[in-house]
């Protein structure tokens, strides 16, 4: 069989760092957002056009209008006892102006800018949500759920304030600072080029001074989404916190933590407090050394008084603008980029066990299981757990696996999953290479039912056909009775409808893990894997269902993790596992025979001493 890409070769690397304990920097989180909002380049633009159009018309024309008022009234250029007749022109394009900025083009902005948001704000949801399914099992077990919920909420809330802090703040003030220096370039070019200087300056200084406070806010963004990730956590497993009578211990533990997260709040207010201390003070010498320069020029130059109101309206204007945008502007930011920082480095990260970029079309059908010279070990390791294993399942064999804890059963299990991948070696499924295929194909060709049942919020009927949605009411109900699930089932309040709560929490151990055998039963899958399945079943339960398992493995491949021995005597074959080598193989009789045989060894304390015969007579 000719190597994949993937095959005999070393596995594929991590991300490169972790992810929990890092963030995205300022210019990753912007470049992030702008490219999401560049999927809709019309809105972008609209907004880009509509808003320094709404701040000329709204801002800066008006005082221009009223400089007019101001020169002709100093002129005389009037009619006295006729002000209608002598500024009618002046006061109606004054009216139009506030009216067709404040009301007309501003709305239309909002407008622009809500379909933008909603747009990308749907998009990042679905992007989060998409990414972290796809992660492997390990990024997952090494992060709490609450946390990864809690960033990917703040991602999409950053969003929102960084994306109307730009439109309705920072393009503003750059439209209206440019729009002014425009205007004043031919009236008071001095005045025109120190405002530019000194705007252009107060900024640049503004983000750089605004640094430390960013690093801040992203320690304070880790902080919170530790506290919502204990806090998911504690809640997920109240059972155990009641059981235990842990309650004190737990409010005392989410205490320190929230305690850090108010520590770091404060700490990010004191340095904000700083850094606006000194933008008040900047603020106002630059206000006041251009109010006291321009009107040094004008009068030098006896300009009219419409132009020295004009210096005084546009320089309040502009000086306010710094203030919000010093104060208000990037206060967001810091705090936005915060926020964002852990997710959008998330995002930005592969999954450590990735599709192959062009996936070959799945030939899997019968079920042939070879493991070929497959070495693994786990993070950390040094020493390999599997070295070289090789093995052949055949179609349609029935195989069981048994060996103490840490023997590597549930790695074999995960190696087949392609939850993990292989250090070197291959993994062949009817003689196609795993990694070969996307892992969407190889699931679907893979009834797996765990030790732990995985359930979701939902109804029992949407549970059961959770891995064949076609399937209709009268398959639905068959499949749950040959699990021995429908008796329970119609106890339940509503029925198929009911809905089992978190996890299944609504059902004991034993249903949540026969509704996982029903939903197994529907699967058309070539391959059963079963690890532990009956493990949660009363001795009552699992001889009831023993019959329904066999029915479910005919013409399957299957593969069954058992601690309990009596689950797999008639399989075809057993795999007896010890550090992560196969030290005994073959039928539950041969293995019997085998003097000192580890499997005997398991067999004699699980039945207490007596003989197969003895212990079914």
């Amino acid at each position: 069989m000719p190597s994949t890409p993937h095959s005999r070769h070393t596995k594929r690397q991590p991300p490169r760092r972790d992810t929990s304990r890092t963030a995205a920097s300022s210019a990753a989180v912007f470049g992030f957002y702008w490219r999401a909002s560049w999927r809709y380049p019309l809105l972008v633009i609209s907004c880009a056009i509509a808003v320094p159009l709404t701040v000329v018309i709204n801002s800066v024309l008006p005082p221009l209008i009223v400089t007019n008022v101001l020169d002709r009234l100093a002129r005389g250029d009037y009619q006295p006892g006729h002000a209608w007749d002598s500024f009618h022109t002046s006061l109606i394009a004054y009216a139009a102006a506030m009216i067709l900025g404040g009301v007309v083009v501003w709305r239309l902005v909002d407008i622009a800018a809500f379909r933008l948001e909603a747009h990308v704000q749907r998009d990042l949801a679905q992007r989060c949500f998409s990414h972290l399914i796809k992660q492997s099992t390990d990024f997952h077990a090494n992060r709490l759920g609450g946390a990864l919920v809690g960033q990917t909420t703040k991602l999409l809330g950053s969003y929102l304030r960084i994306t109307d802090t730009m439109l309705f703040q920072t393009m503003p003030l750059v439209s209206s600072l440019t729009a002014i220096v425009v205007i004043m370039w031919g009236k008071v070019p001095v005045y025109s080029v120190m405002l530019a200087v000194l705007a252009i300056a107060y900024m640049t200084v503004a983000g750089a001074l605004a640094r430390p406070v960013r690093s801040i806010g992203r320690q304070h963004a880790a902080s919170e989404s530790t506290q919502t990730g204990q806090l998911a956590d504690a809640i997920t497993n109240v059972m155990a916190i009641k059981t235990f009578a842990k309650e004190r211990e737990e409010e005392q533990r989410f205490a320190e933590t929230t305690q850090h997260a108010f520590t770091s709040m404060l700490r990010m207010a004191r340095a904000h407090m700083r850094l606006m201390a000194c933008f008040g003070g900047i603020t106002g010498s630059i206000a006041t050394a251009s109010l006291v320069v321009a009107v040094y020029v004008v009068v030098n130059q006896q300009a009219e008084p419409g132009t020295i109101f004009l210096v005084v309206s546009y320089t309040a204007t502009t000086a306010q603008q710094l203030f919000v945008f010093s104060n208000s502007s990037l206060r967001t930011y810091n705090r936005a980029v915060g926020d964002a920082g852990e997710m959008v480095e998330i995002l930005g990260n592969d999954s450590s066990v990735p599709d192959p970029q062009r996936p070959e079309p799945t030939r899997i059908d019968a079920g042939a299981i070879t493991f070929d010279q497959v070495v693994f070990r786990h993070p950390g390791m040094t020493e390999p757990l599997f070295n070289r294993l090789s093995l052949n399942i055949a179609p349609g064999e029935k195989v069981g696996l048994v060996g103490h804890s840490g023997a590597g059963k549930t790695s074999f299990t995960r190696l087949l999953l392609r939850l993990s991948d292989v250090d070197s070696g291959r993994i062949l499924i009817d003689g196609q290479d795993i990694t070969s295929i996307t892992q969407a194909d190889l699931h679907s060709a893979i009834a797996y039912v765990p030790q732990e049942p995985l359930l979701f919020h939902r109804s029992i009927r949407e549970n059961i056909a959770y891995g064949a949605p076609e399937a209709d009411d009268s398959r639905i109900t068959l499949a749950a009775d040959r699990a021995n699930a429908l008796e329970f089932i119609g106890e339940q309040p509503d029925g198929f409808d009911t809905l089992v709560g978190e996890r299944g929490v609504k059902l004991s151990g034993g249903q949540r893990q026969r509704i996982a055998i029903a939903r197994a039963m529907l699967s058309q899958a070539p391959i059963l894997l079963l690890d532990e399945a009956t493990s949660a079943l009363d001795s009552e339960s699992e001889a009831l269902i023993q019959d329904a398992l066999w029915t479910l493995m005919e013409g399957r491949t299957t593969i069954v993790v058992a601690h309990r021995l009596s689950t797999i005597q008639k399989m075809d074959r057993i795999l007896v596992m010890d550090e992560g080598r196969i030290v005994e193989t073959g039928s539950h009789t041969q293995l019997l025979a085998v003097p000192d045989g580890v499997y005997a060894a398991y067999w004699a304390r699980q039945s207490g001493g007596l003989t197969e015969s003895e212990l079914h007579g």
